[in-house]
């Protein structure tokens, strides 16, 4: 299990979207793949700013509160699969899904559906931001360097169709909750960090933003730096926790998810 250690605030420079005027005029957009043209990769400057990173196991509130108030908590996960195990889709899938449903389930005991959409493993590449190399040139997935959230509601929903064929009109609601959890523990290497989603104004702090890759695009939201905004991370998170976190709530269409990314030590 996890050792207390709640003084372990830290300050990390963190990597917010930068207000830019064309943006009212044109989406932004980030493309991870080679092309053959003169297109940017991107058109969005980074804003980076150091604040401060509290420790959340100091916090003393129950998980489940904790996650409806600040939109994430860690919760108690078992896994047998071994380190190795994680490479092999169908291991995980047959192991680990029923695991993530469960904590859905327990979180959402009224939901009539719970779905697992998808899984991957992020390992960080030894050279990875100490030299230029783009991440899709990379075998592994790897560390967010950027404040996001995964997927907008609309994005969301357009997934669900997709994958599920679950459309509008089969559903009151919906929510996507992301588990994140460690292959290998302690994790002091590029944690995940969270923000309390009350300190975030979704209306002028946010934008929806365009991400492609070779085999898919998707809408994440992008985020603008407000000193107002507390950030938080789990010190030296075990294999036998998790952190699950809200992306997006039909409800609160594209003002609820919780902004993440990883950071430094």
């Amino acid at each position: 299990m996890a050792t207390d250690d709640s003084d372990d605030s830290v300050k990390a420079k963190i990597q917010y979207l930068t207000r830019d005027d064309q943006h009212q005029l044109v989406k932004p957009y980030y493309l991870y793949l080679d092309y053959d043209s003169d297109l940017a990769p991107t058109n969005t400057t980074a804003d980076d700013h150091v604040v401060q990173i509290r420790n959340a196991r100091g916090l003393g509130i129950a998980s489940r509160e904790m996650f409806f108030k600040f939109g994430f908590a860690q919760l108690h996960l078992d896994c047998p699969l071994t380190p190795e195990e994680y490479c092999y889709d169908k291991k995980v899938k047959e192991i680990l899904y029923p695991e993530y449903r469960s904590i859905a389930r327990s979180l959402f005991p009224n939901a009539a559906r719970v779905e697992v959409l998808e899984h991957a493993t992020r390992k960080r590449h030894p050279h990875w931001l100490s030299e230029n190399i783009e991440r899709h040139h990379l075998k592994t997935n790897q560390p967010s360097d950027y404040i996001h959230i995964d997927m907008t509601a609309s994005s969301a929903a357009k997934c669900m169709i997709k994958q599920f064929n679950i459309r509008p009109k089969d559903y009151s609601r919906f929510v996507v909750v992301n588990i994140w959890k460690p292959i290998k523990g302690p994790v002091y290497d590029f944690p995940l960090t969270l923000c309390d989603r009350r300190t975030v104004d979704y209306a002028t702090q946010t934008t929806a933003m365009d991400v492609v890759t070779h085999n898919f695009a998707n809408e994440n939201t992008r985020v603008y730096f407000d000193e107002k905004h507390e950030w938080y991370y789990w010190h030296g998170l075990q294999v036998d926790e998790a952190i699950a976190f809200i992306q997006a709530d039909s409800k609160a269409e594209n003002r609820a998810g919780t902004m993440d990314f990883t950071h430094i030590f």
